[in-house]
């Protein structure tokens, strides 16, 4: 299952976003994801919601941080298909 209209702010080592990743994984849910190490990622992230915080799903331009909202946000959606 792509989701284009969303993508996910990541950054390595991070648990939390270990925990979206696998669960996304196990969902078989794709979509981008953007690591706050690479180019203007963590400025962009800023500029968007006044915080470097991981993970956070962009939704229609609107950011969602904490592991577990967002866990819970993609499950509804995959479990509307």
């Amino acid at each position: 299952m792509t989701f284009e209209n969303m993508y996910i702010y990541m950054m390595p080592g991070c648990p939390y976003c270990a925990r979206v990743d696998r669960f996304m994984d196990n969902a078989g849910i794709e979509m981008e994801h953007r690591s706050i190490y690479e180019g203007t990622n963590r400025d962009d992230l800023v500029a968007l919601g006044g915080k470097s915080q991981v993970p956070c799903l962009v939704v229609d331009g609107e950011p969602m941080y904490e592991s577990m909202d967002i866990i819970t946000y993609l499950n509804g959606l995959i479990q509307k298909d």
